[in-house]
């Protein structure tokens, strides 16, 4: 009685066995998307390290806009508080005071006038990622050849249990 019960014992772990073997292609295949989507996804590693880029461009247009801005504030401020340097600024521009006369050249070129940069726009561009198909394909893929190197695998088993048998 004894060796039956160790015979149907040891025919539960077998079948137990099979059963976890063809389980494994799954979890390989789970293992795969998961992977792929941390590195590559649309909310993978890849993406948060380009929109730390995009982030460090935006924050460097920002910086760049305060420093234009403190310079027209200190330009304005100048104008403001200093009449000459209004002269001075309105001459640049091709202004003049009542009671003076400019004589143009034609031909040689506008006078130069101050020009005040107002910065640039820097639109943050969305981050390139794969699709969540790609993966699921391929981890798709990857689960089937491993199932079927494991039934080729038990297939040629088997032939090499029924011909030594």
């Amino acid at each position: 009685m004894c060796f039956l019960k160790k015979t149907m014992k040891n025919s539960v772990n077998r079948y137990r066995m099979k059963i976890f073997r063809y389980l494994i292609p799954l979890w390989v295949g789970v293992f795969v998307y998961t992977i792929l989507t941390i590195g590559f996804g649309a909310k993978g590693i890849s993406s948060f390290n380009q929109l730390e880029l995009e982030n460090d461009k935006v924050m460097a247009n920002i910086e760049h806009l305060q420093n234009i801005n403190g310079e027209l504030i200190n330009t304005r401020d100048s104008l403001y508080l200093n009449r000459e340097n209004f002269a001075v600024y309105a001459r640049e521009l091709g202004f003049a005071a009542p009671g003076e006369n400019f004589i143009r050249i034609v031909g040689l070129g506008s006078p130069q006038k101050p020009v005040s940069s107002s910065g640039q726009v820097i639109s943050p561009r969305a981050p390139e990622y794969t699709p969540e198909i790609v993966f699921q394909l391929l981890s798709f893929f990857v689960a089937l050849t491993v199932f079927i190197s494991m039934s080729a695998y038990d297939f040629l088993q088997y032939f090499k249990d029924r011909s030594l048998g």
